[in-house]
């Protein structure tokens, strides 16, 4: 019974208007999305070396950390507008060993490639309580450029 009242419908619509009458859908438009850069994930080995992000890309540096001896990675001066920190870092299990209470884990610092221009990111491993501690400490430095 559907059938004939479609095609009464369908009859009266190309009779009123022709076959332009009949609504075609467009076609879905087409979005060309820029190719995403893999994020880059440097450690301790890279220390005083230099690499170069394009704006949007993500840099994830891991550092070996022992909290439970009072130091802990501490951001130096860094230009933010070239290359902004996510947050603070995050603490990961060794991934020679596991987690170990009071043992050795990793520190996970993350960053976005903001805009471009070149900067350099500085850690240093300290006691905050200990005055002239980051003196003493590691420290770990990356020439950052943003094309």
């Amino acid at each position: 019974m559907r059938t004939p009242l479609l095609m009464v419908v369908f009859g009266l619509a190309v009779a009123a208007g022709g076959a332009g009458a009949v609504a075609v859908a467009d076609a879905a438009p087409v979005i060309h999305a820029a190719p995403i850069a893999e994020p880059v994930v440097l450690g301790s080995d890279d220390n005083g070396h230099a690499v170069t992000l394009t704006v949007g890309q993500e840099l994830a540096v891991a550092l070996p950390d022992n909290p439970s001896t009072g130091y802990r990675w501490q951001l130096g001066d860094l230009d933010q507008n070239v290359l902004r920190v996510d947050g603070d870092p995050q603490l990961r299990a060794n991934p020679a060993g596991g987690f170990v209470p009071g043992g050795p884990d990793q520190a996970v610092w993350t960053f976005a490639a903001e805009a471009p221009g070149t900067t350099t990111l500085n850690l240093v491993s300290a006691r905050p309580w200990e005055q002239g501690g980051a003196a003493s400490g590691p420290r770990y430095s990356l020439t950052v450029t943003v094309k």
